[in-house]
């Protein structure tokens, strides 16, 4: 259970591009659902009224936020986005440094991922709270899973240890900074908040999420997303 004194803000890395999208705009500002994606994700945040303030990082450049239904919603504080998704969650902490305590925690969510489930961002939180380390969403690997080098295939991998990482992800908010700063510091890649809390050798629990929870990255995305969430709505995926 979440204790008094712990507050938990939310981090949504929003400035992409999504080049592999083919489209004019950012993908996270495409239709969706009478709305855009990023809409669809914050009102999905927002429904689970537990954080004390959304961060959404945006590029300097955004001409579309103006747009957005929230875009003058005092729950929600703009920072800067960076060039990679690691930058622009340092600079949302950054800015909810003053507003923020050392006991604190941060969500990170993907602007991409519209489909998250209210159960899902509860049960992730309870785990971190519970065990006081952080915690992200995840599901098992059910595919064959090849190592491959040169189009040639080298190994099969054992795919009962792997899981596909989700989000969102959590952690104390002074402990990833450190972990976002180290990896900068050493230029390790960092390709979510997990990579780098655990190459600064912190525990990352593993809350296994739905399958749903998928990451609008190409064109057909878009087509699956939309059938989700409408499975969602008729309490077929609940």
């Amino acid at each position: 259970m979440k204790n008094k004194m712990e507050r938990i803000w939310c981090i949504v890395p929003a400035a992409g591009i999504g080049s592999r999208m083919q489209k004019q705009c950012p993908k996270q500002y495409l239709p969706f659902r009478s709305s855009t994606i990023l809409d669809i994700t914050l009102s999905r945040l927002m429904a689970c009224q537990i954080f004390e303030k959304i961060i959404v990082c945006l590029k300097s450049s955004d001409k579309y936020w103006a747009d957005s239904r929230y875009v003058n919603d005092d729950r929600i504080i703009i920072a800067e986005g960076g060039d990679e998704r690691a930058d622009s969650v340092l600079n949302g902490i950054n800015a909810l440094k003053q507003h923020a305590a050392p006991a604190d925690w941060v969500l990170v969510h993907d602007a991409a991922r519209p489909c998250i489930r209210r159960a899902d961002i509860k049960c992730l939180i309870d785990t971190a709270m519970e065990q006081q380390q952080g915690a992200i969403l995840a599901v098992p690997i059910h595919d064959t899973v090849k190592s491959v080098q040169a189009g040639v295939s080298t190994q099969t991998l054992d795919r009962r240890a792997l899981w596909r990482a989700l989000t969102p992800q959590i952690f104390a908010l002074d402990r990833l900074q450190q972990a976002l700063i180290n990896a900068r510091e050493a230029g390790r890649v960092v390709t979510d908040e997990a990579s780098a809390m655990e190459q600064s050798n912190h525990i990352v629990n593993i809350v296994h999420g739905h399958a749903d929870n998928i990451k609008i990255t190409c064109p057909e995305d878009l087509v699956l997303a939309n059938f989700y969430m409408d499975l969602q709505e008729q309490k077929i995926c609940e």
